[in-house]
């Protein structure tokens, strides 16, 4: 009749809380937050679980960072019922999900992508790669996880931005809102300790993504892209398929 009680974790406490405050309005469209310092403070938790939760949001198109400025709350209409469904429910920690389909999922995007951004090479989509980049770099020499995911996160959200089309950026919100499940962090945290050197060699490989947009170079591009994802997110799969994650 009656389940076990459970805790919940700090990371899903902000995260809802957060959710709930957009939703009813308390949060409202163009409202910055707080520095994540005071929102751990508020929330009594530390900054490692409010980064996380607002990295969930951002992929969930509630939020957006903006370099220099902070987080800002999105407006809702402008993502369509379907995302603003995904934002407000697919992109929780405890989901679960299919990681080889939804790697599929984003290696076909990606290639497409990569062609288009190449081709068009918005201003601010190729500064936003550069400073996920370097994100990337700083995270990999120190291997903060935490950080690399977010950084990983506003790179793809960038390469998509790059083109210049709005529904482009906010379809990859929605196809990568599910890498912030507790599924998908426990298969790339397991492969990244498993093999600790991937991270780094990572940073390359979204450096010529970059690179190859920044030239105007499409079928550069989609090789690196290709690039990418072979000698990450493959191993990654094969990683997380052989029962030890």
């Amino acid at each position: 009749m009656f389940q076990p009680a459970t805790t919940v974790r700090k990371v899903d406490h902000v995260l809802n809380s957060l959710r709930q405050a957009i939703r009813s309005g308390q949060l409202a469209a163009g409202e910055r937050l707080p520095p994540e310092r005071e929102l751990a403070a508020s929330f009594g938790v530390g900054r490692s679980s409010v980064r996380e939760a607002l990295s969930v949001l951002q992929m969930g198109g509630l939020l957006e960072v903006r370099h220099g400025q902070g987080t800002y709350v999105l407006e809702l209409d402008v993502l369509g019922p379907e995302l603003t469904g995904t934002a407000f429910g697919a992109a929780t920690p405890g989901d679960q999900f299919d990681f080889l389909a939804l790697t599929e999922a984003r290696y076909a995007f990606e290639l497409g992508v990569a062609r288009l951004a190449a081709e068009r090479r918005a201003t601010q989509g190729l500064s936003e790669m550069h400073r996920a980049v370097q994100a990337l770099q700083t995270a990999g020499d120190t291997a903060d996880e935490a950080r690399f995911e977010a950084a990983n996160l506003a790179f793809h959200l960038a390469l998509a931005q790059a083109t210049g089309n709005a529904a482009l950026c906010n379809l990859a919100r929605s196809l990568h809102a599910p890498l912030a499940s507790h599924g998908a962090r426990r298969v790339r945290r397991a492969f990244y300790g498993v093999m600790p050197a991937r991270m780094p060699l990572a940073v390359p490989l979204h450096a010529a993504i970059a690179q190859a947009v920044e030239a105007g170079q499409p079928e550069a591009a989609m090789r690196a892209v290709m690039a990418h994802y072979a000698n990450v997110a493959a191993p990654m799969l094969e990683e997380g398929q052989d029962g030890e994650t």
